[in-house]
């Protein structure tokens, strides 16, 4: 039978050196150590901002304060309000999620309107600017005289004949005309200017606008002259023979300005 000595010394110096090794398993910490390094590497207090904006959008979002409530309308005149802030339903909406462009572009398809701008005013509070288009000729076709502005956007018909002084343009082509159409604005403004010079420069007045595709601007005098001005291509030139032809008393029933060398015959009848 074989004896084992004892190996008492031994284990009591592994023991010992156990003992003295530190500790390779990192002790975790409390939960108020990491509390205090959380606040000071600002985890903590990033934390906080990012419920507190959260909190915020969300009620910003969904709070009734944030919903229009008021709608205003500024500059109609031709439409009423109530019909403009029907176009557009804006009451309860979100303030946050309207888009002023988007918004107001029904409002713009309308003959009435030029131009319109939608306003938001924190908290609930919307304003609508609108600019109408003003009457400035009247256009007549197929027997209807339509109002038109000064760019040539056909407005409405006109609900009254036209005044004594009104500028009156008759379409002698007699093409279908409806509102927001936009006419020839080269003719339009071309009328303007010769109802505004013709008086003064030759001293004299027309007593008819007319407007065909082929001719352009025609005038007519009391005299049953037929003057055909075309577009505004050498208006000066036109005025200036025009101007000539009568101080110098040319007679004549039908005068072209358009060409180079105007052509004029002097025939009962000849007109267009």
């Amino acid at each position: 039978m074989e004896y084992n000595p004892p190996n008492t010394r031994e284990r009591i110096a592994a023991r010992r050196q156990r003992l003295r090794r530190p500790s390779v398993e990192a002790t975790a910490p409390g939960w108020r150590r990491r509390l205090i390094e959380a606040w000071r590497s600002g985890r903590v207090v990033s934390g906080a901002l990012f419920a507190v904006s959260c909190f915020a959008l969300f009620y910003a979002l969904f709070s009734h304060r944030f919903r229009v409530q008021t709608v205003e309308v500024v500059g109609a005149e031709l439409l009423s309000p109530e019909r403009i802030v029907a176009a557009i339903p804006l009451r309860g909406v979100p303030i946050w999620l309207i888009d002023e462009e988007r918004t107001v572009a029904p409002l713009l398809t309308s003959p009435f309107v030029e131009h319109a701008r939608l306003s938001l005013i924190l908290p609930d509070r919307a304003r609508i600017v609108i600019v109408e288009r003003q009457p400035a000729t009247y256009w007549r076709s197929g027997g209807i005289d339509y109002l038109v502005d000064r760019q040539g956007y056909v407005i409405e018909p006109a609900a009254a004949p036209p005044p004594e002084d009104a500028l009156v343009i008759v379409d002698t082509s007699n093409r279908p005309v409806e509102p927001s159409m936009q006419l020839d604005s080269d003719a339009l403004a071309l009328a303007r200017e010769l109802a505004l010079r013709l008086p003064d420069e030759p001293g004299w007045r027309p007593v008819q606008f007319s407007w065909n595709p082929e001719q352009g601007i025609v005038i007519r005098t009391g005299q049953d002259q037929v003057i055909v001005f075309g577009d505004h291509d050498r208006l000066e030139r036109k005025l200036t023979i025009l101007a000539y032809l009568l101080a110098d008393g040319t007679p004549f029933t039908y005068l072209d300005l358009r060409p180079i060398n105007p052509y004029y015959q002097n025939r009962p009848g000849s007109g267009p």
